[in-house]
């Protein structure tokens, strides 16, 4: 099954993705996402940013020091992203703007980057040959010793959400689109509306796909493990007690990197190296 790249430009050209990183479910991620991810980074990298959206994790990896590409199928995010950039007066730590396909990197020399960010497009490659043209491209483009860091939707979160999809937008999961996501991971909107083209791995399977693309030292990584779906409970909780708040987040990082916490947590991180 071909990934249909016009149904997700679609999508993210019209979805308002600076607002749900506003969210509780997506403060917690931005947070938890970036204490996994910012000890790992080399200083003053060099980082591709790799299905950018509206440039929030850009902008917090300058501020950090680092100088950051910035890379998305949909042009209005970029544009967000240039307009979120400049307001801020981060525009030093910018290399470069660029609307294109994560299959292809061709404007880009082998072993440019020293990190890549890729938290978007494994989200929807629902071909292997795409994932595997991608995951190419990624090693292609990653300096040796270099680190890449790839986003994804782990199986047994998605199926669970998709019966929450089935109450509220019940045309976009028939009988049969459920069958095919846990049977393959593979999940196609039966509209043009929604989420489009999705691709959801077993946690085991995934590590095994980038174990074998030649990506070493493989870690992965929830970015809300348990609190998957009560983000807003926990903000009601770290308003009336802070304590019993930072012990939550306390033993959720002791759990992020259980398997069962990975496939159960939501959007979750594999973080590599490239020798």
């Amino acid at each position: 099954m071909d990934t249909d790249f016009a149904r997700i430009s679609a999508y993210y050209n019209q979805f308002d993705e600076w607002s749900r990183l506003t969210s509780d479910a997506g403060v917690l991620e931005f947070q938890e996402t970036l204490q996994i991810v910012l000890p790992f980074m080399p200083e003053k990298a060099k980082i591709l940013d790799l299905g950018c959206g509206p440039g929030r994790y850009s902008m917090a990896f300058m501020k950090a020091g680092h100088q950051v590409t910035l890379f998305d199928i949909a042009k209005t995010l970029i544009d967000q992203a240039k307009n979120q950039i400049e307001e801020a007066g981060l525009t030093k730590g910018v290399d470069g703007y660029h609307v294109g396909n994560a299959i292809d990197l061709s404007r880009f020399p082998d072993q440019s980057f020293d990190s890549i960010f890729c938290c978007g497009p494994f989200y929807h490659l629902i071909d292997a040959a795409d994932r595997k043209q991608c995951a190419d491209e990624l090693l292609r483009v990653c300096r040796r010793g270099g680190l890449i860091i790839i986003g994804f939707i782990p199986r047994f979160s998605a199926m669970a959400g998709l019966i929450s999809r089935a109450v509220h937008n019940p045309h976009q999961v028939s009988d049969s689109t459920f069958q095919k996501v846990a049977e393959s991971g593979i999940f196609r909107n039966e509209t043009l509306t929604g989420f489009q083209e999705g691709y959801y791995p077993l946690v085991s399977e995934f590590k095994s796909f980038w174990s074998a693309v030649g990506l070493q030292d493989i870690e992965m990584y929830s970015t809300r493990s348990f609190i998957f779906q009560n983000e807003s409970r926990l903000s009601e909780i770290q308003a009336k007690s802070p304590d019993l708040y930072q012990k939550i987040i306390e033993i959720h990082r002791t759990f992020q990197s259980h398997e069962a916490f990975i496939e159960a947590g939501g959007h979750a991180l594999l973080i590599g190296k490239v020798f």
